[in-house]
C-alpha cells in the first residue's frame, strides 16, 4: 500500500490537503508506531510547552514589577535569578524534544514511504545520529530568528530612547511587529523543510540544508506560510487556553480538566505538525519535479539505523547485500555493496593469476 498520494498529485495540493495526507499516515501504517513515538517524546514535548508558556507569563510578570520599581528588595532580585535560570531550561529542554521527535518521526515515515522494516527500538537508536545534523540546523535557524528579533527590538528602543512617542511611534511599532511576525514565520517554514532535508538528504545539514530549504519552496512558499501559521496558531491557542485556566479561579476539576484537554490537543498538533512537514518535503520534491528514489533513501536511512539488521536486505535491488566497512564522503554511514558483485570481482582476480 503506497504511503502517500501519486507525485503528479501531491505536488498539486494545497495546505489542507497536505493536512489531510498527514493525518492518515498513522492509521495508514502501523498506529503503535507513532502512539509509542507520541508517548516517549511528543507528550514530554507538549508538557513542557505547557509549563513554559505559564512559566514565561509568570516571569515577564516580574520583570514589569521589578523595573517598575514596586519592588527592588534583594530577595525580589534573588528570586528573578533563579526564574530566569529556570526559563533557560525550559528553553533548552523544550528546544531538545522538538529536535528529538522531528528526528523519531521524520526517520518513521521515510522509512515508511521507502517500504523499510522499522520499529521503535531501531528508531530510538537511530536517532542519535539524525540529532546532530538537526542541531545543526537548528543553530542556523536560531541566527535568523535572534537577527529578526534584534532587527525589530532595537530600532523601538532607539527610539524611545530619544523621547519619540505618539502616534508616529505607535504606527512604527505596529508596522515592525507586522514585519516581524512575517518573518518569524517564514524562518519557520524554512527550518522546518531544512529539519527533513537534514535527515533524508545525505549530507546535507546545517547551512547547507537552509540552502536547499530555501530552494525548494520556490513555488511554494504560500503554502509552507499557510502551514506555519496553522501550526503556529494551533500551539498558540492551546497554550493560551490553558494558561487562563491556570490564572483563573475555578474549581480544581475544572482546571485539571482544562488542563489535560489542551496537553491532549497540543500533542495532537505537534505530532501533526511534524508529519506535515515530512510530506510537504515530498510535495516540494514532487513540485521541482525531483524524484525521491526509494532504492537510495532506503540505503541511506540504513546508514542511520546500523542495529537494523533488515537494513541489509534493499528490497528493489533483487539480491542480498552487505555493508561495506569503508565510508563514502557522499553519503552518510556504510554503503551497500552486492555480493554477487564480490563474488565475481573474486573470480576475475582468479583467472587473472591462472587459478582455476
Amino acid at each position: 500500500m503506497e504511503l502517500f498520494t501519486a507525485a503528479e498529485d501531491l505536488r498539486l495540493f494545497n495546505a489542507y490537503q497536505i493536512i489531510k495526507e498527514a493525518v492518515r499516515i498513522p492509521a495508514k501504517s502501523s498506529p503503535l508506531k507513532f502512539f509509542l513515538i507520541t508517548l516517549t517524546l511528543i507528550l514530554p514535548l507538549s508538557v513542557i510547552q505547557l509549563l513554559f508558556e505559564v512559566h514565561t507569563s509568570v516571569l515577564y510578570d516580574t520583570f514589569e514589577n521589578y523595573f517598575s520599581g514596586h519592588d527592588s528588595s534583594p530577595s525580589y532580585k534573588q528570586f528573578i535569578r533563579t526564574y530566569s535560570i529556570q526559563e533557560f531550561f525550559y528553553l533548552l529542554s523544550l528546544f531538545l524534544f522538538f529536535l528529538l521527535s522531528a528526528s523519531a518521526i521524520v526517520f518513521t515515515v521515510a522509512s515508511l514511504y521507502a517500504s523499510k522494516p522499522v520499529s521503535f527500538v531501531p528508531t530510538l537508536f537511530a536517532i542519535p545520529r539524525i540529532f546532530k545534523h538537526l542541531v545543526l540546523t537548528f543553530f542556523y535557524a536560531l541566527l535568523l530568528m535572534i537577527i529578526n528579533y534584534m532587527s525589530y527590538r532595537i530600532p523601538i528602543l532607539v527610539l524611545i530612547s530619544k523621547n519619540i512617542n505618539g502616534a508616529w511611534l505607535v504606527g512604527f511599532i505596529t508596522v515592525s511587529a507586522f514585519i516581524n511576525v512575517i518573518v518569524d514565520y517564514c524562518v519557520t517554514a524554512l527550518w522546518h523543510l531544512a529539519s527533513v532535508i537534514s535527515v533524508l538528504e545525505p549530507n546535507v545539514y546545517g547551512l547547507a540544508a537552509m540552502k536547499k530549504s530555501k530552494q525548494l519552496l520556490r513555488g511554494r512558499t504560500k503554502t509552507a506560510l499557510e502551514l506555519a501559521y496553522l501550526y503556529l496558531g494551533a500551539t498558540w491557542f492551546a497554550e493560551v487556553v490553558f494558561e487562563l485556566a491556570m490564572r483563573f479561579p475555578i474549581h480544581f476539576m475544572v482546571k485539571l480538566l482544562l488542563g489535560l484537554l489542551c496537553l491532549f490537543l497540543l500533542a495532537v498538533v505537534n505530532l501533526t505538525g511534524l508529519l506535515v512537514q515530512t510530506v510537504f518535503f515530498f510535495a516540494c520534491k514532487s513540485h521541482h519535479n525531483q524524484v525521491v528514489d526509494k532504492k537510495v533513501l532506503y540505503d541511506h536511512l540504513g546508514g542511520y539505523d546500523l542495529g537494523d539488521k533488515s537494513a541489509a536486505f534493499n528490497p528493489s535491488a533483487g539480491s542480498v547485500e552487505m555493508q561495506s566497512l569503508v565510508k563514502d564522503h557522499d553519503r552518510v554511514g556504510y554503503q551497500p555493496v552486492a555480493v554477487n558483485a564480490t563474488i565475481d570481482t573474486v573470480g576475475d582476480q582468479n583467472v587473472e593469476n591462472g587459478d582455476p
